[in-house]
């Protein structure tokens, strides 16, 4: 682990380790994707573990952040079959019982269910039938119109036995109103971003010109759009609007650099070509140093149209004083702010898309930098990982009381 992580780590603990009350947690994500929740689930487990705590990840066998969290020092990782456990999770009841026995809490992230299985449900029916103290807490960032109640506690739900974490106070609210969880079961922390990573310097600048050339002229606007190649994250309205751009001529020096992985690359590149745009776009592989992609734009578009809670894209962008442009939905408006941070947009609307982008191409150098500033200092102020963790690991410490 590099020093400057080491050092981290030790403050943390030392920030964090209050008492001696060493907690026994469960972390469990049933998707198999590496986005920013999962992300977000093994920095969780790191940090609680360098703060004294035994940690288990409980996560399907195809999960692709097996790998980072088996390299954790300290942490156990726990494999299930996602196929086999959608046809009957009843197979798998002793084996998720006999983890969650020892354990004072279980964090679990809200997903759709998979045939039978549903796993917030499934976690609550094993601490529910087993007649375990495990206090089960739901974390969730997407609120999805298709999700039911029980999804943030089945049966812990009327026992008090669990309560929900949002990401964003839409979410929150959503919830609330559509799903028919008490507000007082639910908690808004909002996802902070290492603010000590995202430090600009002029090496970083000259390193990521190399790593990220562009087709078009050096002066080129460039807008970096990150996240996973799939359709709710929407990147063809972004080419779509980038061609709208260049051929009326508002934005001809754009470049599009769209930064990922997922089913959707092999679309986007035919797209691209459909589109005649190729010398604008840069169309490239995932990588787990963001930080360069955000120094080579000089603003940041997240077009999503579904599925979105609190993206740590919009942080990090800000955090690296990059403005954003951002679907008006879900929790983004709540960090992209009109006029302040950056530009939103109706979902699915490519001329308003386009226009907020000329929005912040158009204004002056010094409007660009005091948006930018703006966006920085928020981030700083209510986002940051360090300060968000802390409220996390004090909340689950909270809801242990019970289970010790």
């Amino acid at each position: 682990m590099p020093e400057a992580a080491q050092k981290e780590l030790s403050e943390l603990a030392s920030k964090l380790s209050t008492d001696d009350c060493k907690l026994n947690i469960v972390l469990q994500e049933d998707l198999t994707i590496r986005g920013g929740a999962q992300l977000w689930l093994m920095n969780c487990g790191s940090r609680l573990q360098a703060a004294g705590h035994s940690i288990t990840f409980l996560l399907p066998s195809e999960s692709l952040i097996i790998e980072d969290c088996e390299k954790i020092e300290g942490v156990k990782v726990v494999k299930y079959d996602a196929e086999k456990i959608a046809a009957s999770p009843a197979e798998f009841k002793t084996m998720f019982t006999e983890l969650l026995t020892p354990a004072q809490v279980c964090v679990t992230l809200v997903r759709q269910q998979r045939g039978e299985f549903q796993n917030v449900n499934f976690m609550a029916e094993c601490i529910k039938e087993a007649g375990l103290k495990t206090y089960l807490i739901a974390k969730t960032g997407t609120p999805d119109p298709t999700y039911k109640t029980h999804f943030y506690g089945g049966p812990l739900i009327a026992d008090k036995q669990c309560s929900v974490i949002t990401i964003a106070q839409y979410t929150k609210d959503y919830i609330v109103e559509n799903m028919g969880v008490p507000a007082e079961n639910i908690t808004n922390i909002y996802n902070g971003t290492d603010t000590s990573k995202f430090k600009r310097t002029p090496d970083m600048a000259e390193e990521a010109l190399k790593r990220y050339p562009c087709a078009t002229p050096t002066d080129a606007f460039v807008v970096g759009c990150i996240g996973s190649y799939e359709t709710r994250k929407a990147q063809s309205l972004l080419l779509k609007a980038a061609k709208k751009l260049i051929d009326d001529g508002r934005l001809k020096n754009i470049h599009c650099l769209l930064v990922g992985e997922g089913p959707d690359k092999e679309m986007l590149s035919g797209l691209i070509t459909e589109l005649g745009i190729s010398e604008h776009v840069s169309l490239c592989e995932f990588t787990k140093e963001p930080f360069y992609v955000f120094e080579r734009c000089k603003v940041i578009a997240l077009p999503s149209t579904g599925k979105e809670g609190l993206p740590n894209v919009l942080l990090e962008a800000l955090a690296m004083e990059k403005p954003c442009v951002a679907t008006n939905a879900y929790g983004m408006p709540e960090v992209v702010v009109e006029g302040k941070t950056g530009y939103t947009f109706p979902s699915g609307d490519v001329d308003a898309l386009a226009d907020a982008l000329v929005k912040i191409g158009g204004v002056s150098v010094e409007e660009q930098a005091k948006m930018a500033q703006t966006g920085k200092e928020m981030v700083f102020a209510e986002h940051d990982k360090l300060a968000q963790f802390e409220k996390i690991l004090e909340y689950i410490k909270a809801k242990a009381k019970g289970a010790l």
